[in-house]
């Protein structure tokens, strides 16, 4: 299939989602253009390294998203916006600079689903470490999981978690680099496992944060109590020897 591509800067569109982009260079705005003239159908890849302005082959990964625009909106500034709904994985088999924009033959691919005691392990295994990315992660809300435990298809499930984890591009990319199903959830797993261990380590740092915090400031309660104390009683001239180690073991328990 004869696709334009769209390359994309640090995000990674997976097939079965739906993804606003906002398109502004030139070769893209062509790429859009041509789709829009044609069938709507795009093909979207991210690239390797977003600081590029006018990527060519060499910039984008080989794998990506075949998507069809669904929706599109000119704004006033020159850009588009369009929303693009991803339907199935793809392979560039060969692709050219086709009047400013690339242009790929692209290769669909539809995982083979073996339902297998393997992608029975794999996915009871996804399931759980999803469960604990989302109750671990702050800025994913708790819907998120019940919209994913509504999902029968396993490929939908793989790339609805791939979408929703917060990871690096790169990251994201290797779950699309490979066409068998097991070694994609293989990959997500990896992708799981490591962005929970980062997040462990950020709950762990903000614990001893907050514990430095709350120590310092009880350390400085006391000491304005001992302070006030110590006022008082030389307002009183009732200052003692003993005052000093009562003092002291005040520190010391605080």
């Amino acid at each position: 299939t004869q696709l334009p591509v769209l390359p994309l800067r640090d995000v990674v569109v997976f097939p079965h989602m739906i993804f606003p982009v906002l398109v502004g260079r030139e070769s893209s705005l062509r790429a859009a253009a041509e789709a829009l003239g044609r069938d709507k159908y795009i093909f979207l890849v991210a690239q390797r390294d977003s600081q590029v302005d006018e990527p060519g082959r060499d910039d984008i990964y080989a794998s990506g998203t075949i998507a069809k625009i669904v929706q599109m909106l000119r704004l006033p500034n020159g850009l588009m916006k369009i929303l693009v709904e991803g339907e199935g994985q793809g392979f560039i088999k060969s692709i050219v600079d086709h009047g400013g924009f690339l242009e790929a033959e692209v290769i669909a691919n539809s995982p083979e689903i073996v339902d297998d005691k393997k992608l029975q392990a794999l996915l009871r295994q996804t399931r759980e470490l999803f469960q604990e990315y989302v109750a671990l992660h702050r800025g994913i809300p708790q819907e998120t999981l019940v919209s994913y435990e509504n999902l029968a298809d396993p490929v939908r499930g793989l790339y609805f978690i791939a979408a929703n984890v917060l990871s690096r591009v790169e990251a994201k990319q290797r779950v699309l680099e490979t066409a068998d199903l097991r070694e994609q959830y293989l990959e997500l797993i990896k992708i799981l496992k490591d962005e929970i261990e980062v997040l462990r380590l950020e709950q762990e740092i903000d614990t001893k944060v907050q514990d430095t915090i709350q120590r310092s400031q009880r350390q400085f309660l006391i000491q304005e109590q001992i302070r006030a104390l110590q006022t008082e009683l030389e307002e009183e001239g009732e200052i003692s020897p003993e005052f000093g180690k009562i003092v002291e073991g005040i520190r010391q328990a605080g």
